[in-house]
């Protein structure tokens, strides 16, 4: 994965700038454009002057390019430092870095959301493909390769040989278990012009299946009659089960809505079946964790900072594109050969202790892990509005947290306001670029069984047995 590139360039203050105005530093994404020294991330309305010439600063050894602040558009991704006027919202820009890698520059891996608009002429390939919940655009000029996989070169007796790609020859060898990678570069509309294409079937590779097995929960379900919690073992880890069933089904029907349907349709005894199972534990703080065996842990602290249904749809699809996309897996495979490169070069580096805190999807924080957290919020959101959720929920959501009182989560994912202001600068962005034309009047919002599942969590932590039956009541207007 490269490197971020960045540049700075320093702008001047006005002289009727507010003198209580406070010096802070933000990162996030652009979420709106009025002009090259007038934009806004999030809340933050950014002005820079530009009475100076734009300064750059190469970052290790990355080529800079021809980038300018006029090329700020929203989805631009940016560290501002200035002084900030709380009271108008007004942020006056003396420093901007901007990061080019996975924003404006992409290298990713991604499953297909649907069989790609490819067709083929005597120049090569040109069309659309929907994936990572992108518009990837091909011309003739993208490379178009398909790689075998670890189990289609053994049939073809090549196992011990380097991968050998073949050019696409056509689209019905693509299925919707097939991955791709892709390079390219963003184009001023969001989409994502293709320079190299490759498809791989996907496949649960020996190591993954370890993996899978190493998270096999134990579980001991809780005494619903006499109020006892149960307890979910995850290899090091154990939750207590939070003691309601109507609260425990509700959250598995809902985590059950939003997988895929390619997933969700696929035979129980199928390899590449992922069997999602969905726990509510007692916890306070804000959390939830996907495990790469499809385990979904839910803390019962999501109810106290979420403010309806669209917003925990958004939760749980963020979780769940981890275990779909594979992001354990490809994070463990990433690592490993980090630090294989380490032993190369001559340092010793014991894999087992190191590997072993990668192996969740979430809560690492380097630029590959972010990659993968970017990934999840542009894929849960296909997710969520496939199944019929009004996706201006899903930056919404990171509003609610950022005002909830409650406990620090354990995963830095759901922490920190700026972290909150990043990911809902992100989500805000991707809206812009590539849901501008969605119909949300007929999108859901709220129900009634979510605010009455809070209820029953706000009772069982408070030591209550029983619950008032739902009414309408409980849905807060809009």
């Amino acid at each position: 994965m490269p490197r971020s590139t960045s540049f700075a360039f320093f702008c001047l203050f006005l002289a009727s700038w507010p003198a209580l105005a406070k010096e802070i530093t933000i990162h996030g994404f652009v979420t709106d454009v009025k002009s090259p020294t007038n934009f806004e991330i999030d809340d933050y309305k950014v002005t820079r002057d530009n009475t100076r010439s734009v300064e750059l600063e190469q970052v290790g050894d990355k080529t800079l390019g021809s980038f300018k602040p006029e090329d700020i558009r929203v989805g631009t991704e940016l560290e501002i430092k200035g002084e900030y006027d709380e009271a108008s919202g007004h942020l006056r820009a003396k420093s901007i870095k901007v990061f080019l890698a996975d924003t404006q520059t992409v290298n990713r891996t991604a499953l297909l959301e649907q069989i790609p608009s490819l067709t083929k002429d005597g120049l090569g390939w040109q069309g659309e493909i929907r994936a990572d919940g992108q518009r990837i655009t091909v011309t003739p000029t993208t490379s178009i390769e398909l790689r075998p996989n670890k189990s289609e070169k053994k049939t073809s007796g090549t196992a011990n040989e380097e991968p050998a790609s073949l050019r696409l020859s056509s689209v019905d060898e693509l299925n919707l278990d097939t991955f791709l990678h892709y390079e390219g570069t963003r184009q001023g509309d969001g989409s994502i012009k293709a320079q190299k294409i490759e498809f791989y079937h996907g496949e649960v590779e020996s190591g993954e299946a370890k993996l899978w097995k190493h998270f096999d929960p134990k579980v001991k379900d809780p005494d619903y009659s006499g109020f006892v919690p149960g307890e979910l073992k995850m290899h090091w880890k154990t939750y207590k089960i939070l003691p309601n069933h109507e609260a425990q089904e509700y959250v598995a029907k809902l985590g059950e809505s939003l997988i895929p349907a390619h997933q969700k349709d696929l035979a129980a005894d199928d390899p590449l079946k992922i069997p999602f199972r969905f726990y509510l534990v007692q916890d306070k703080s804000f959390n939830a964790v996907t495990y790469p065996n499809g385990v979904v842990v839910v803390h019962s602290g999501v109810f106290d900072a979420l403010q309806n249904e669209a917003q925990l749809a958004f939760v749980l699809s963020h979780e769940i594109s981890h275990a779909v996309e594979k992001h354990a897996w490809e994070e463990h495979q990433y690592h490993r050969t980090e630090l294989m490169a380490l032993r190369v070069g001559g340092a010793f580096v014991p894999l087992g202790g190191a590997l072993a805190s990668n192996m969740l999807a979430s809560g690492i924080q380097n630029q590959y892990a972010r990659s993968l957290e970017n990934q999840a919020d542009r894929v849960g959101l296909e997710w969520m509005l496939a199944a019929g959720y009004d996706i201006r929920e899903a930056p919404a959501s990171w509003k609610a947290v950022s005002m909830a009182k409650g406990e620090r989560p354990e995963n830095p994912f759901w922490d920190s306001h700026d972290n909150h202001t990043t990911r809902r600068s992100y989500l805000m962005a991707e809206l812009r670029n590539n849901y501008s034309g969605v119909d949300y009047s007929k999108l859901k919002v709220d129900s009634e069984e979510f605010h009455h599942v809070a209820n029953i969590v706000k009772n069982v932590e408070g030591g209550k047995k029983n619950v008032a039956p739902k009414t309408e009541e409980q849905i807060p207007s809009h």
